[in-house]
């Protein structure tokens, strides 16, 4: 019987806990600027795509793709949907390596943002 009242307590607990997290997360999200909201999805979406192969900090070369720290919209479009260069530009690297992704120009937009954040 003390067993039994032991794991109620437990979950009880646990389901406090849980229930705290998610609201003190949702409070956090809701004070965030619009901009500070657009830094935190470029820089989610840089870790999940790019920090692999560029590094996890966007100012340092990385294993395979170079430092794009300052990049602009223009270069990270072409880059990741079609896989080219705009007219003009110089690469660093002279490999052909890069992954396309579907993102939008949002997305894009974002990962722009969080790469020119100083």
């Amino acid at each position: 019987m003390r067993r039994a009242n032991f794991r109620g307590g437990f979950f009880r607990l646990l389901f406090f806990f849980v229930i705290s997290i998610l609201v003190l997360a949702n409070c956090k999200e809701e004070n965030l600027t619009p901009e500070q909201k657009q830094l935190n999805q470029g820089k989610g979406l840089y870790t999940a795509n790019c920090s692999a192969c560029h590094n996890q900090n966007p100012a340092m070369d990385g294993a395979v793709g170079p430092a794009i720290k300052g990049s602009n919209f223009e270069l990270l479009k072409a880059r990741i949907v079609s896989g080219t260069y705009p007219a003009g530009y110089t690469p660093k690297r002279s490999s052909q390596l890069m992954t396309r992704l579907p993102l939008n120009d949002e997305q894009i937009r974002s990962i722009e943002a969080y790469l020119n954040a100083p």
